[in-house]
Formats: structure tokens, sequence, C-alpha cells
């Protein structure tokens, strides 16, 4: 039964694209096409879609698989240098307005997020923690920076943090400090580390195109990356 619906599924997209027109204009092409497509859906500073299909393929409205390359984009508050998204077995039809898409068998999405990005989230979100070191190495994180809290009277601490990234159930990625120094015991390095958890940057792909869940993240060489699907 479910072979028979995926069946009657494509068939359904073959019989409506079958009679469309291709491309708009002459001059545009259906990575042009894809691309404006994409560009309308993600923020990023750069979009570029790369198609592996023959011309039978494209008549048929079918691309056995799509390539969008982005760079500088920005997902649920987070900066990312390079995102790779994979689409296989997509189906689409073309109108005046452009490019639709109408189904995909399968995708994956890959990135990374530098340190450069990664510091500024940090003291963007946590301006209370000065942040004066950060490495990204071996799978962890570890941040050192000054705390200054005000209130009655000003509490000054320096806390070293290490942690690492987590999957959770959801498929987001958040980091855990399991480690830490501190030279202040009226301050909590634990309180810290949790705040300090929720200002850097959490791998969330919910609002994103196919909503991708993450399953690995790697931390080495400065830079953060992931996978998801």
């Amino acid at each position: 039964m479910k072979v028979l619906k995926k069946f009657l599924a494509a068939a359904a997209v073959f019989l409506l694209t079958f009679f469309l027109p291709g491309p708009v204009s002459g001059e545009e092409t259906y990575e042009s096409l894809f691309t404006r497509y994409f560009e309308g859906k993600i923020d990023a500073g750069s979009v570029l879609a790369v198609l592996s299909a023959d011309e039978e393929n494209l008549r048929r409205g079918n691309v056995p698989s799509l390539t969008v390359c982005i760079e500088n984009a920005a997902v649920e508050g987070v900066a990312y240098d390079r995102l790779l998204l994979v689409l296989t077995d997509v189906y689409f039809t073309v109108d005046g307005g452009g490019v639709r898409i109408h189904s995909y068998s399968e995708s994956r999405l890959s990135g990374s997020i530098l340190k450069k990005d990664f510091i500024a989230r940090l003291k963007k979100n946590m301006p209370h923690y000065a942040v004066s070191e950060l490495e990204l190495k071996d799978g962890r994180v570890m941040v050192k920076g000054v705390y200054e809290r005000k209130g009655l009277f000003k509490l000054r601490a320096l806390i070293r943090l290490t942690g690492q990234y987590v999957v959770g159930k959801d498929g987001i990625a958040s980091i855990r400090f399991d480690d830490s120094t501190n030279d202040n015991p009226m301050v909590s390095a634990a309180d810290v580390g949790r705040a300090a958890a929720k200002a850097a940057p959490v791998i969330s792909f919910r609002n994103f195109f196919a909503a991708p869940r993450v399953w690995e993240v790697r931390v080495d060489h400065d830079m953060v990356w992931f996978s998801a699907k």
C-alpha cells in the first residue's frame, strides 16, 4: 500500500509537470530559479543552488540531487560561516512566480561556526561575562573570562569553564559545561556555566528549510562543525 501511494504521488506530480513550460526566460536557468527560491527562504549573504539532473529529469520536474551552498547564514540567532543543504529526488514545478518544490525524499544539512562568531554571540547574550579566551579543540569548548555582577556590592570572579556539545532527543545541540575554576567562592561557577551555555551558540534548525535534526557535532581547530538530517 505504501509503495502504491508513493507511485500515485509521483505520477500526479509527473502529470502536473509534463505540460508546464521550463524556465520563464531564455536567459534564466534552472539553477538560477532554484537559487532564487532558496534566497527567499534563507537569511544568508550568499546562496547558490547546484542541480544534478539531465534534461529528461528536468522536463519531468525532477532533480535527483539538489545541493544548496550557503555562506554567512543566520539561523535562530546563530551565525554560520558555511551551510550545505542536500536534497534528493526533488519534484518541482515552474510557473510565473518561479520554481516550487512539492516533495523530496531526503534532506541533509552540514555546516560550521567560526570562533569569532562564537565569541560575538557569547558576548552579546552575556554582557556580564567578559570573555578573554576561547578554545575550541579536541571536542571540547573552553571559555575563560571575568564575571562581574553589581548589586549592594560588586562581585567579581575569574571563571574558566570547560564542556562539550550535547545533542538532545529533540535534535538540538547545546553546550554542557562540566568543569570549572573560580577564584571567588561568593560567585557560583555552576550558575555562570548554565548562563554561558544558554548564551553560546545553540545549534537548532527547527525554523530552517526541512527542519533537520542535529545528530553530530565536532569541535576542533577553533571551529564547530555539525551534521543534521
